[in-house]
C-alpha cells in the first residue's frame, strides 16, 4: 500500500513538472486594464512575448490616440484646417505613415460593408458628447453644435487614400478609432505570439478577448 501511494505521488509530481508555467502581466492601455497570460515551458520566452505585445499596444495608443497628441490628431487637424470643399473636390494631399494609411483604408472598407452604420469619421460628434476626455463628464451635447455637425454630414467615406496620402472632401471629418482599435490590437498581438512560438495564451482587453490553445 505504501509503495502504491509513493508511486501515485511520483506520478502527480511528474505531471506537475510537465505543465508549462504561466507568465502574466497587466497594464493600463486604451483607457482600460489589459491582461496578457501565456503558458510556456520557457519562462523567458513567455516574458519576452508578453513584453512585445505590450509594446505594440503602447505604440498603437500613442500613434492613434483621438485627443492627445498623436499621428491621428495631426491628421484630423490637417483635415480641419483645409478649406471646406464642394462636392467632388478634394483637399490637398496629407502624407501619413504607411501604417496609418492602411488603418484608415481598412476601416473605410469595413464601414462601407456595414452601410456606414459604424463610421470612425464621426470624431467631432464623439467629442461633443464628452467622450474624448480622460475624465468623462456626464452632460448633454450642445444642441446647436450637434445640428451644425449633422448639417456637415462628415463620414470616413469622404476620405480618399492613395498610398501614403489622404485627401478629404469634408473638413468636418475627424477620425476616432476608439470603437475599432482594440480589435486591431488583438489581431496584432495574436500574430506576435504565434511568431514567438506561443501555443497557449489569453489576452483580455476589457470585454475584448483572444484565446489560443494548442
Amino acid at each position: 500500500m505504501r509503495s502504491f501511494l509513493i508511486a501515485l505521488g511520483l506520478i502527480a509530481l511528474l505531471g506537475a513538472c510537465s505543465r508549462p508555467s504561466l507568465q502574466e502581466q497587466q497594464a493600463y492601455v486604451f483607457g482600460t486594464r489589459v491582461e496578457v497570460i501565456v503558458a510556456s515551458p520557457d519562462p523567458a520566452l513567455g516574458r519576452r512575448a508578453i513584453a512585445a505585445v505590450l509594446r505594440t499596444f503602447d505604440h498603437l495608443r500613442h500613434s492613434y490616440h483621438a485627443w492627445q497628441a498623436s499621428e491621428l490628431t495631426a491628421l484630423n487637424q490637417a483635415i480641419a484646417h483645409g478649406k471646406q470643399r464642394q462636392a467632388g473636390n478634394l483637399s490637398p494631399p496629407i502624407e501619413v505613415s504607411p501604417a496609418l494609411a492602411e488603418l484608415v483604408l481598412e476601416a473605410q472598407q469595413l464601414s462601407r460593408q456595414g452601410d456606414y452604420l459604424f463610421d470612425p469619421g464621426i470624431g467631432h460628434l464623439i467629442a461633443l458628447w464628452g467622450f474624448q476626455s480622460d475624465e468623462f463628464k456626464s452632460a448633454p451635447a450642445d444642441a446647436s453644435a450637434v445640428r451644425a455637425w449633422l448639417a456637415a454630414k462628415p463620414s470616413i467615406k469622404d476620405l480618399a487614400i492613395e498610398g501614403k496620402r489622404i485627401r478629404s472632401s469634408n473638413s468636418a471629418v475627424a477620425l476616432d478609432f476608439g470603437g475599432y482599435l482594440k480589435g486591431v490590437a488583438l489581431d496584432q498581438a495574436a500574430q506576435i505570439l504565434r511568431d514567438e512560438g506561443i501555443e497557449n495564451a489569453l489576452i483580455n482587453i476589457s470585454q475584448d478577448q483572444w484565446r489560443q490553445s494548442a
